[in-house]
């Protein structure tokens, strides 16, 4: 995992956290969500291309539960 996907990944779990705590709403986290999420989705698609599968996509519904 390369320093930019970490970095997004902690901010997303920051962002879960906080969620969870009700520090914010659901419209903020998903905000401070969305570039892990792009992120994730971008790598899955492309893992998923190289092997001739379908890619599993990030559901913020699932990741903030």
């Amino acid at each position: 995992m390369n320093l930019e996907i970490k970095a997004l990944k902690d901010t997303a779990e920051y962002a879960r956290m906080m969620y969870r705590l009700g520090a914010i709403t659901r419209e903020e986290a998903a905000e401070r969500i969305k570039p892990y999420a792009d992120a994730f989705n971008a790598k899955s698609k492309e893992i998923a291309d190289k092997y001739h599968q379908k890619p599993g996509r990030f559901s913020l519904a699932a990741y903030l539960r």
